[in-house]
Formats: C-alpha cells, sequence, structure tokens
C-alpha cells in the first residue's frame, strides 16, 4: 500500500483519531486524578464530544474509496456520524445527573463511549466485508460492558448479559452470511461483490443476504429479534440506555442501507418483500405489548421496537423519497428517544429515581415547563402535528403510498393511533392525577435535565414546522444507487 496514500487518508478520518484521543485522556484523567476522577473524566469527555464536533463540521467528503477500499467519507456517511456524536454527547451530559444521585460513579464509562463512538463511525464509512465486521464488533463489545456497568446490581448483571450473549449469536449469524457471500464472489469489496453476485447462484446469493440481514436485524430489535431489547433497557443505566437505544440502532441502519443501495440491489424485490413483513410484524408487537406496561423503560423500550417497525416501512418502500424519509426519521427518533429515557430522570423516589408511570404523576403541578415539554414529546412520539414526529410519519407513508404499498401505510396509520394509548397515560398522569401521597415520588428542579428536556421540545416542534431545516440535510446525504 502506498504509504503517502495512506497519510492523506488520514485527515478523512479526523473525527474518528480525535474520538481515540478523547477516550486516552478521558482514561488518563480516571486514573491519575484521584479526587472526583471519575466526574473529571466526564467533563473531558464532554468537552472533547465538542471538539470533534468541530472537526467533523470542518471534514470533507473523499472523492472516492479510501484505504485500498475499505471505507469510503460521503455525506451518507458524515450524516450518520453526526448522529452518533450527538446521541454520545447526550448520554455523558445526561449521566452527571444520574450518577449525583446514585452515588456511584464508574469512570469507565467515559472511555467506553468515545472507543464505541469509533465504531459506529466506522460502520458509516465502511465498504467492506472485513472493514464492516470489525467496526460492528468494536461498537458492538463496549455496548455489552455499558449495559452491565454495575456489576453488582442484579438488573445491570442481567442486562448485560443477556445483550452479551444475544448480541454474539447475532454476530455469528451475520458472519455467516458474510462468509456465503465471501465464498460466491471472492471478493470483500462491496462493489466487486455487487458485480460478481450479478451471475452468481442466486439461491445461496438470497441465503447469505438473509443470514447477513438477520445478524442486524437482532440490533435493531425487528421481531422477532427484539427479545433482549426490554430486559436491557430497563436494567441498564437510565443515561446509557439513551444511548444504546438510539445510536446502536442508527449504525445497523446505516450498514443495512449501504448493502442494501451497493450489494443486494439486484433482489430488492425479495428484501422489500422481508422488511414488509417485519414492519407489520415489528409495529403490531411493539405497540401491543406498550399497552399494558407500567414501567417507563420497559414502555419505552416496546415503544423503540415500534419505532424500528415504521422505520422498516420506509426499507420496504425503497424509491428515492423513501431513502430519505428514512434518514429524516433517524435524526428524529435519536431526539423523541433520547427527551423520553431523559424524563426518568426528573423524579427521584427511594434514593434512586422513579421509573413507573405513576411516579409522574401531578408533574404538572411541580414542574409546568417540565410538563410541557414532555407534552410536546409524547406528541412527537404519537405522530400528532405540529411536530417532527408527525412530519416522519408523514414521509414514511407518502413513500409506501408512493410505491402503491397502501396495506403498509393503512397500517402504520393505525398503529400511531394504538400508541396514542399508552404514550397519554403518562400525559394524563402528569396533568390529571394528583402526586402520589408521602415521600415515594419527589421533584427537585433537576435544571440541567430540564434544559435538555425543553431543547428536544423545541427541535421537535422546529423539524415539525419547518421540515425543510432537516429534509434537505437527508436528502442530500442520500446514498445514490
Amino acid at each position: 500500500m502506498d504509504q503517502a496514500f495512506s497519510a492523506a487518508g488520514l485527515r478523512y478520518l479526523a473525527p474518528e483519531i480525535a474520538l481515540l484521543l478523547v477516550a486516552a485522556l478521558s482514561m488518563f484523567v480516571h486514573l491519575f486524578f484521584r479526587k472526583r476522577g471519575q466526574r473529571l473524566a466526564g467533563y473531558a469527555t464532554l468537552a472533547g464530544f465538542a471538539l470533534t464536533a468541530v472537526i467533523l463540521a470542518l471534514t470533507r467528503t473523499s472523492r472516492g474509496e479510501i484505504f485500498s477500499g475499505s471505507l469510503t467519507v460521503d455525506p451518507f456517511s458524515l450524516y450518520f456520524k453526526w448522529i452518533f456524536l450527538v446521541s454520545g454527547a447526550l448520554a455523558v451530559f445526561l449521566s452527571f445527573r444520574f450518577f449525583n444521585i446514585e452515588k456511584s460513579e464508574p469512570g469507565e464509562i467515559y472511555y467506553l463511549l468515545p472507543l464505541t463512538l469509533i465504531g459506529m463511525m466506522a460502520s458509516a464509512s465502511s465498504v467492506d466485508l472485513i472493514s464492516s465486521y470489525v467496526a460492528f464488533e468494536l461498537f458492538a463489545i463496549p455496548s455489552y460492558v455499558l449495559a452491565g456497568i454495575f456489576k453488582k446490581e442484579r438488573r445491570s448483571a442481567e442486562a448485560g448479559i443477556k445483550y452479551f450473549f444475544l448480541g454474539t449469536l447475532s454476530s455469528g449469524i451475520m458472519l455467516l452470511g458474510m462468509a456465503l457471500v465471501f465464498g460466491l464472489s471472492g471478493e470483500t469489496r462491496y462493489a466487486a461483490i455487487a458485480q460478481s453476485l450479478a451471475g452468481a447462484n442466486s439461491p445461496i446469493a438470497l441465503t447469505g443476504m438473509i443470514l447477513f440481514f438477520v445478524g442486524l436485524f437482532f440490533k435493531a430489535a425487528f421481531v422477532p429479534f427484539h427479545m433482549w431489547a426490554p430486559d436491557v433497557y430497563e436494567g441498564a443505566p437510565t443515561p446509557l440506555v439513551v444511548f444504546l437505544s438510539t445510536a446502536p440502532k442508527a449504525a445497523v441502519f446505516a450498514i443495512l442501507i449501504r448493502l442494501m443501495v451497493t450489494v443486494f440491489g439486484r433482489f430488492e424485490v425479495q428484501w422489500s418483500l422481508v422488511f414488509q413483513v417485519l414492519a407489520l410484524l415489528t409495529m403490531f408487537w411493539g405497540n401491543i405489548a406498550a399497552l399494558i406496561q407500567k414501567n417507563i423503560k420497559r414502555l419505552m423500550a416496546y415503544s423503540s421496537i415500534a419505532h424500528a417497525g415504521y422505520i422498516a416501512i420506509g426499507l420496504a418502500a425503497w424509491g428515492e423519497p423513501a431513502r430519505a424519509a428514512v434518514l429524516f426519521y433517524l435524526a428524529v427518533y435519536v431526539v423523541m428517544n433520547a427527551a423520553a429515557f431523559g424524563m426518568i430522570l426528573l423524579r427521584r423516589k427511594n434514593g434512586t429515581f422513579g421509573e413507573e408511570v405513576e411516579d409522574m404523576r401531578g408533574l404538572a403541578g411541580t414542574s409546568p415547563l417540565a410538563a410541557a415539554c414532555l407534552l410536546v414529546l409524547l406528541l412527537s412520539l404519537t405522530g400528532i402535528p405540529p411536530t417532527a414526529g408527525f412530519m416522519g410519519k408523514y414521509f414514511l407513508f407518502a413513500a409506501a403510498i408512493e410505491k402503491k404499498m397502501y396495506i403498509l401505510a393503512a397500517a402504520g396509520a393505525l398503529n400511531s393511533v394504538i400508541s396514542l394509548f399508552y404514550y397519554f397515560r403518562i400525559g394524563r398522569a402528569m396533568f390529571m392525577e394528583e402526586p402520589s401521597p408521602g415521600p415515594a415520588a419527589s421533584y427537585r428542579r433537576p435544571a440541567g435535565v430540564e434544559t435538555f428536556l425543553a431543547l428536544a421540545a423545541l427541535v421537535l416542534l422546529l423539524w415539525g414546522i419547518l421540515p425543510a431545516l432537516l429534509a434537505d440535510a437527508a436528502a442530500a446525504s442520500v446514498l445514490a444507487k
């Protein structure tokens, strides 16, 4: 490999290099500053994320593939890198409030998060089987550790173990699909594989594609590969759930979309049918299961499963509008889901946080601002105007109608109505019920969380009223066929 060419390619990976330095700095601070080393490591990580954002804004797209065709930096990958970075920054910011109450702050999370982001960013840029698998594992393995970071707490340990075993299973299935694809084509680069598959044995190629996709479906929490999500989201620390429920899922969709466009384009009819079935199963199961949940974390876990089903509508209706709609909805989903799990940090209960729906009772009386912001969030999650959630679903359903997938669009609309019932159980508790008697759930104005919720509500309203602010960026980042 030409060394000058490799050195030139490093400038396109400046965000990843910056995150590696952030992880090293955070680790150094955590290990060598005995007093408040964990919190100082968190501040260092948050400052490093801000610097990485500046570097990412200055990063330009590569003219083609770099590092012998293993990576590329295009508008598509840059769009997802912003999503990952924002998710990581939100998790760190909310961690400060969480660990102030929990009185136990594992500093390891502040350098595991940057390392996880490096893998996600590499996965969005990967155009080679080997680099894709390495990047996938680079963000998957730290995710298992983050889920079970409270080793002595039963729920957290259980979450980490379940996430690890099922994640390892998904990696093995995906690797088997990769092996079949490589065996047929003899190539690892996506573009070369696509050319080889044009004349390959269709049943074997289709089997390889399905196995490859199934491994990714676990991480996306599509039904019936969703069984890990409610337990992991309930057991993991809340700020880390903000990250684990958004960024890894976005990374999986980035890999899926690139595979659909560059490798398995000849099988569009087949994978469109797969995504139609997945969308129906995932939407209905996620929304129906959420109806009976009393724990907010489990409720939002099933809600996130349902939202994966909405995104699958766009993957099934894979035209130009659908590609832009998926990118639009992914960005909106990150904001909505982060705020939804962030609401748990508003209420304290028995030395920790109130995670039950009833713990939100009377919130409008103690904090009208937080309640109003959460109302905007609930409207957006349901898909009611004038919020970004409404516009996102509108774009997805319109793309399905354009492809004459009327049943899929109608099912999406019906599921939005179903979701109204469980989202507004939280709304009813906040606005129409009196606080629980006694000191079971208390409220002490967490300014940082309230500020975050206010900004999230503002963004959701802004993208809902002026959707072009995000839609134009999504359209410009679409991965062309």
